[in-house]
């Protein structure tokens, strides 16, 4: 074989190479997107005004000022700020958040976080070094579902005014021996009255 006709089967080689390389790229997607799965994200040199809703997360490196967020999770880094107030399933706060928030899940502050305003949530999870200057109501899911139910509210202000605590294991603990005494001594009268 000569050297003109390796080169012309070199080339016949790549373009029989680039045809199937243009035919192969229409049919594999660049990117998926799945509708109600998105999340936001507010870059460090970013400032933003208003309402911010989705189905995934919320991001704030930047700034969010005068904000409604609504989404399943929010996490603030060190450099991120939010004022406004925010409805979430999860938070995880590392810069500073002012204003109101509800979480339905937990919230974390980092060490370096700062907080001000009003947090409302099931859990909340505080590392050493976080400052908060905030009213905080932690509450229990069965607590909330007691309270909506209209005797759940008249049950639960009952058990909030009387002094009447549930059994405890410590109490069952102390109990015992004297529940223990007081059936040894039943059952020995009941033994001498059989016997004289």
């Amino acid at each position: 074989m000569s050297m003109g006709n390796m080169n012309t089967a070199s080339s016949a080689a790549a373009d029989v190479a680039k045809q199937d390389n243009q035919t192969r790229r229409p049919e594999a997607p660049v990117r998926l997107i799945r509708g109600g799965n998105e999340d936001i994200a507010i870059g460090e040199n970013s400032l933003l005004e208003g309402s911010f809703e989705t189905q995934g997360s919320i991001f704030v490196d930047g700034a969010a000022v005068n904000a409604d967020l609504r989404a399943s999770q929010l996490s603030i880094g060190a450099s991120g700020r939010v004022e406004g107030q925010a409805s979430v399933l999860r938070a995880e706060i590392a810069g500073v958040f002012d204003g109101t928030l509800e979480c339905s899940g937990e919230v974390i502050l980092r060490s370096s976080s700062r907080i001000a305003g009003e947090v409302k949530c099931a859990k909340l999870v505080t590392h050493r070094g976080a400052v908060i200057d905030a009213q905080i109501r932690v509450i229990a899911d069965s607590d909330e579902a007691e309270e909506k139910s209209p005797q759940g509210a008249v049950i639960a202000q009952a058990a909030r005014e009387s002094a009447i605590r549930p059994w405890t294991r410590r109490r069952f603990k102390r109990a015992i021996p004297m529940m223990s005494g007081a059936a040894l001594s039943l059952g020995l009268v009941g033994l001498g009255a059989l016997i004289f």
